[in-house]
């Protein structure tokens, strides 16, 4: 008997979105059946490059994804990889003020190149997306077939909507981003009548009126181990945009046992050879050392080279240790040699030697008098 396909939840989540494409890219690999997306805000727009088909299309828009392609301005960005970055504010507060919010009408032109909406309305996954209506303070959950013809990229945008992002989704400022009322729509996909779900979920927040209803469901949960290591929302730099495709395709040939590892990325078999060899603990605690030592992530390890790599790291790590502890000491000393001037007499006269030697004569000098009075 064939497994039922999934219903695939996408996340809101900005720049962030391009972790989604990676996952896809692995969903593609392993023959995933997919039947419906739901996506809000960006996870909304790779909802409908899913539904379309068009992988290299999707690679492509993201790619050549920008802040400067996706807006009109007026001056200058100062870092035009990052839209709201603090060094941007001056230059979008007077934008907003000038004409009501920020230009993003080339956003949609864009968007327009690369979503087929007949393609979306023919497909046999069916997209549904979130929103919310600002005008009545309700969201709207919409189906393909909800969508009038011919205007799929403008409620694409409405589910994406900005605050302070104007001229772009149906009616204007009517509409805001569907992350508002739930940045993971879950409960949406069992509306719909699934309870075999994929979510991929890039979100830092769920909304307000999320709902995390997965009971008796069949669920694949794909999330980046340290959702900060996705970078800022409004980030479009090339180097993040290649490092979310990577951790996105990643994790999910994690989510589905094709890799292993809680941190790291390992075939299973090495896992297993670890866990065997040294313990289930032991081999935890490699990957937490790994991890805080700085380590890089994105590449398969073997046993051999995790290990190999993480011992001059693991040297430099407790070289640092031991150069904190001799100056928290030194201070530690400090401190009371200032407390107590008459010490200092008592230093000079002693002898340094390569131990704690020294430090043990001053607390014992330090002793003394107390001993005496007693």
């Amino acid at each position: 008997m064939r497994p039922r396909p999934y219903g695939l939840v996408l996340a809101g989540g900005g720049a962030k979105g391009a972790y989604q494409i990676g996952a896809w890219r692995a969903m593609r690999e392993i023959g995933v059946d997919i039947s419906t997306v739901a996506g809000v805000s960006i996870g909304s727009i790779n909802g409908a490059l899913i539904a379309s088909g068009d992988y290299e299309g999707a690679v492509k828009l993201w790619k050549s994804a920008s802040v400067v392609k996706g807006v009109n301005m007026a001056r200058e960005l100062k870092e035009p990889d990052n839209l709201f970055s603090r060094k941007n504010f001056s230059v979008l507060l007077r934008e907003i003020i000038r004409n009501g919010g920020i230009d993003a009408s080339p956003t949609q032109h864009m968007l327009g190149q690369y979503i087929n909406e007949d393609a979306v309305r023919n497909s046999n996954i069916k997209l549904a997306i979130v929103t919310f209506l600002l005008s009545e303070m309700t969201p709207r959950e919409m189906n393909i077939e909800d969508i009038p013809e011919g205007r799929l990229v403008e409620y694409l945008l409405a589910s994406s909507h900005y605050p302070g992002v104007s001229k772009i989704g149906p009616e204007g400022e009517k509409y805001i981003d569907g992350g508002i009322y739930d940045n993971a729509p879950v409960s949406l996909m069992r509306k719909l009548g699934h309870n075999r779900m994929i979510i991929v979920d890039i979100s830092s927040i769920k909304g307000l009126g999320h709902k995390q209803d997965i009971s008796c469901s069949d669920i694949i949960y794909i999330r980046p181990y340290d959702i900060d290591e996705l970078g800022a929302s409004f980030d479009f730099s090339d180097e993040l945009i290649e490092k979310r495709f990577e951790m996105g395709y990643m994790d999910t040939k994690k989510a589905f046992g094709l890799l292993a590892g809680r941190i790291y990325y390992f075939e299973p078999e090495t896992v297993a050879g670890f866990i065997e060899k040294y313990g289930a603990d032991a081999f935890d605690q490699l990957e937490n050392l790994a991890i805080k030592v700085g380590l890089p992530r994105l590449k398969v390890y073997g046993e051999d080279d995790f290990l190999r790599e993480l011992l001059p790291l693991y040297k430099d790590y407790k070289e640092e240790l031991e150069e904190k502890k001799k100056k928290k000491e030194q201070r530690f000393y400090r401190n009371i040699i200032k407390k107590n001037p008459e010490i200092i007499k008592k230093i000079v006269a002693l002898k340094p030697t390569k131990s704690y030697d020294l430090a043990e004569d001053i607390l014992k000098s330090l002793d003394a008098p107390a001993t005496m009075n007693e």
